[in-house]
């Protein structure tokens, strides 16, 4: 690990003493906790409280806890069927489960007194209001219920053909940063459980790998997903409006679906492009509607796929000064990819 190219919050020197439990600045004194020997380079006083809400209410809890499980099923309808009927299966089984249960409790009250109600009748009560409080904390899974299948059929039937296609993003993206010489740094900003810096063509770089993200939940998915494929990366809890980095530190800055959720883009966006060295790329990709969307998809994507981010499309009027070759592509139904280097 690459002790340089972190910098204290406080001071911005680079001067550590690390320990398995704690990092401290030889600059200023600060110390800075672990988890698992990851160090927390954050203040949690100073994380806005969407910020805070958004790691608390979101990441750490269900959503971070079952993402392989809960991502893919939120993205169900834009999903080619061959890649998804094991999610369709599921779909298909919760909702004939809840439909059940609302059929059985409309013939159970229209037939008795509450207080005439069995064992039998109270558990399925019980569940059921287990069931509503759960759709009620987490609206955004009720919507998906709901509006699956006519956002399938909508896709269906309309046309969209990106100007490139996701892969091929990412395939000139990395043919570039190949011919470049010796090792690069990448910086994934956001980076969760890994998947996206691991599968999507970045493990072909001569480079050393570096990822952050607020979530201590998601972050320790990306330390057991990267330890089982035995990749080394350097790992760190950090807030992407103050990231822990000097500037000029990085050949590659990535982030996957995390900029319209943060608090402040324009922020993130800026910090994105300070620790990147000059040349470098600056690789985001999150959530944006194409322009020829039904009524119900764009209900579907406010409602489901954009219902936790600030922006709901390709933030490049906030793009900081200092950038050139900026490009959005429109990847998919839901989804851009936006490229830039810095000068």
């Amino acid at each position: 690990m690459d002790l340089a190219k972190y910098r204290c919050l406080k001071c911005r020197q680079s001067r550590w003493a690390v320990y398995a439990t704690l990092w401290r600045c030889e600059a200023c004194g600060h110390r800075y906790t672990c988890v698992q020997g990851i160090p927390r380079l954050f203040s949690e006083e100073e994380l806005s409280g969407r910020a805070r809400a958004l790691r608390d209410d979101f990441y750490d809890g269900f959503v971070g806890s079952y993402y392989r499980v809960v991502m893919p099923f939120l993205t169900l309808p834009a999903r080619p069927l061959k890649l998804s009927w094991v999610g369709w299966a599921v779909y298909s089984a919760v909702l004939a489960f809840i439909l059940s249960i609302v059929v059985y409790l409309i013939v159970l009250f229209s037939a008795h007194e509450i207080g005439s109600l069995g064992v039998i009748d109270a558990g399925i009560l019980a569940i059921a209001l287990y069931i509503a409080l759960f759709l009620g904390r987490h609206p955004y899974l009720f919507f998906l219920l709901a509006l699956a299948v006519p956002v399938k059929v909508s896709l269906a039937v309309t046309r969209f053909k990106p100007d490139k296609t996701f892969l091929e993003v990412h395939r000139q993206a990395i043919t570039k940063l190949n011919a470049k010489d010796g090792a690069l740094q990448v910086l994934d900003v956001s980076t969760g459980n890994c998947i996206s810096l691991y599968k999507h063509g970045w493990m072909e770089l001569n480079a050393e790998y570096t990822g952050v993200d607020l979530s201590e939940t998601m972050l320790m998915q990306g330390l057991a997903f990267m330890a089982r494929k035995q990749v080394p990366v350097d790992f760190a809890l950090a807030d992407a409006i103050n990231l822990p980095f000097q500037s000029d530190t990085f050949d590659v800055v990535l982030n996957y679906g995390a900029v319209n959720g943060i608090s402040n883009p324009a922020l993130a966006l800026g910090e994105m492009v300070r620790v990147a060295k000059k040349g470098a790329l600056i690789f985001f990709l999150d959530e944006q509607l194409y322009p020829r969307a039904s009524a119900i998809e764009r209900v579907y994507f406010k409602k489901v796929l954009s219902s936790h981010n600030v922006i709901h499309k390709c933030p490049i009027d906030l793009l900081p000064p200092g950038v050139a070759e900026v490009e959005v592509h429109q990847v998919y139904q839901f989804y851009y990819i936006c490229t830039a280097v810095k000068v």
